[in-house]
């Protein structure tokens, strides 16, 4: 399944640097804008992010990444700080980090 993921994400992904730290790193991702009627098949798959504001981007990268708050993404131009960001497991496996994103730095 890791592979699976990971193939999606380098043929779909977005071209990114993300800077954990003093470590950067060019890589591919996803990163979308939550829209509301994303939102609600957002919340109903992952039941257990709790109450996040609206205004969000979704992130989805490699699992080897360690990607955490206040960590930064730059994608076409544009500056992403990481809100919020885990490692999804399977059998104790990590198949992806998905993370919640605001742009330049908004809360």
């Amino acid at each position: 399944m890791k592979d699976v993921i990971a193939s999606l994400i380098e043929a779909y992904g977005n071209r990114v640097v993300i800077t954990c730290g003093e470590n950067v790193y060019n890589t591919k991702v996803f990163l979308q804008l939550v829209t509301s009627k994303s939102w609600q098949n957002m919340e109903r798959m992952v039941p257990s992010i709790g109450e996040v504001p609206r205004g969000q981007f979704l992130y989805l990268g490699p699992p080897d990444i360690p990607l955490g708050g206040y960590d930064s993404i730059e994608m076409d131009g544009r500056l992403f700080i990481v809100r919020r960001a885990d490692a999804i497991l399977y059998q104790s496996e990590r198949l992806f980090i998905w993370g919640l994103c605001v742009e330049g730095g908004v809360s």
